[in-house]
């Protein structure tokens, strides 16, 4: 799973999704049950989410998974 992130989703991504949804890393940090620290080191890509925690970020942020399925999909076949 680790692997996934690594080529799929980077910090900035995760930054990204944060920041459309107008949030802080703290709010962020505490709907997903990990610390403030933890969710900040994920933005500076030093650890990444649990895919449980990245499905929670997707769910929050309002991402339509299967649009993001559809992307991961057609990177793979290139």
């Amino acid at each position: 799973m680790v692997d996934f992130f690594a080529r799929y989703i980077t910090g900035d991504d995760l930054r990204a999704l944060r920041k459309k949804k107008g949030v802080t890393t703290a709010i962020m940090a505490k709907h997903l049950g990990v610390c403030r620290k933890t969710y900040e080191n994920w933005e500076r890509d030093v650890g990444q989410p649990k895919l449980n925690q990245f499905f929670a970020i997707c769910a929050f942020c309002s991402i339509d998974l299967s649009e993001l399925i559809t992307k991961i999909r057609s990177h793979q076949s290139s």
